[in-house]
């Protein structure tokens, strides 16, 4: 049985302190392109410079493009933020200490946020806003990062969409993002290694294939089949 509309039990509003960016382009799941100046970083308020940065979210980690719902992950991101502007609040990245993570990135979590008129509120201005991050978890589009300690409705958001079977959980099998990433560079690592493939082996009935080999005389070809085959030839 689905649960009823959750956004306003989840509603999430960013701190006064938030600032607001335009988003350029949407790269996966939790990240985007904006432009900011460099003021917003620093504690110079002269410093107008504007750059274009990473946008790295701060408690979610969506699949990866190469994961079975990355690309939809990226395109729900997109519907809900591509071409707008948006609120960040920027975080301090624990490994770091510093509100870049170790690849130069942005680490916020962002809100989708509207101004209204300040007549409507007696004469403040008042910024209605949404957590980014949490509708990516009750849309089924990503898992939480426990180890940075997020608050106490990002487990709640993740288990409605879990137990509604949205986005991702649809399927048993899910792998996390960072298992995913581990095992490529393990995978890299162990290609890096094995002998590169130059022909198939010419000795009669082999199905080997010559490979680069270090031997007592220099590099030499020999056969990927050894000691089945031991045909060899220099370079």
């Amino acid at each position: 049985m689905n649960d009823p509309d959750q956004l306003a039990f989840f509603e999430d509003v960013a701190s006064p302190t938030a600032i607001e960016v335009p988003v350029l382009k949407v790269f996966d799941g939790d990240g985007f392109l904006t432009k900011i100046a460099l003021c917003q970083l620093t504690d110079n308020p002269k410093d107008h410079t504007e750059f274009e940065a990473t946008i790295r979210f701060g408690f979610v980690d969506a699949p990866e493009l190469e994961q079975r719902g990355g690309r939809e992950a990226r395109e729900f991101l997109t519907a809900l933020i591509g071409g707008r502007k948006i609120w960040i609040d920027i975080l301090t990245k624990m490994d770091t200490g510093k509100s870049l993570d170790r690849h130069g990135r942005i680490v916020a979590v962002p809100y989708l946020g509207d101004r209204y008129p300040a007549s409507m509120v007696s004469n403040r201005s008042l910024y209605l806003t949404g957590n980014i991050e949490i509708e990516m978890l009750l849309n089924g589009w990503a898992w939480v990062l426990e180890r940075y300690g997020p608050d106490e409705i990002y487990f709640e958001a993740l288990e409605v969409a879990q137990r509604n079977k949205r986005g991702i959980w649809a399927y048993e099998d899910n792998v996390h993002p960072w298992t995913f990433k581990r095992q490529k560079y393990i995978d890299r690592r162990l290609s890096a290694k094995e002998p590169k493939t130059v022909e198939k082996c010419p000795a009669e009935g082999c199905v080997g294939s010559l490979v680069k080999r270090n031997g007592k005389f220099g590099v030499f070809y020999g056969c990927s089949n050894y000691p089945n085959c031991t045909y060899s030839r220099s370079i």
